[in-house]
């Protein structure tokens, strides 16, 4: 029993430190490239996939680490945005509604695409349905949350 409570508390702490290495430089790289304007140029384009699903141009930046890099990632950027005032509460919900469903693109898919699964399917499937569902959110809270910064 105890060697078992050792086993978990070792692999949640080597686990937790891993996260802290890489979602640590990543809020930092956030600060120095957040006012540059290639990345301005950037979340502008982004923002033209993203608006008509209800998101603010800020939001672009968690979504675009959730999607590559995956939903603890985008989550860190997320919750220091949401820390900073910068998003709405319509942004941030659905922005975990659409990363809940369609994070680690890429890696997720290669993992499936080794064990056999259709990459291309597996992709579209998961970006139609994660749009979907984050459209008819919007529809239903753009009203109901408080939408101002």
């Amino acid at each position: 029993m105890a060697e078992a409570l050792l086993h978990a508390f070792t692999g949640s702490l080597r686990l937790s430190i891993k996260l802290i290495l890489i979602i640590v430089p990543l809020m930092v790289a956030y600060e120095f490239v957040q006012n540059s304007r290639w990345f301005a140029k950037l979340l502008d384009f982004l923002h033209i996939f993203l608006k008509p699903l209800g998101f603010s141009k800020q939001a672009s930046i968690s979504m675009l680490t959730g999607i590559f890099l995956g939903i603890t990632y985008g989550s860190g950027i997320l919750i220091a945005q949401s820390q900073k005032q910068q998003l709405t509460q319509l942004d941030v919900l659905l922005t975990a509604v659409y990363l809940s469903m369609c994070h680690a693109v890429i890696e997720d898919t290669l993992v499936f695409v080794v064990i056999g699964a259709n990459g291309f399917y597996m992709l579209f499937t998961r970006i139609i349905i994660a749009t979907i569902m984050t459209y008819l959110f919007y529809i239903y809270f753009k009203n109901k949350l408080n939408i101002a910064k």
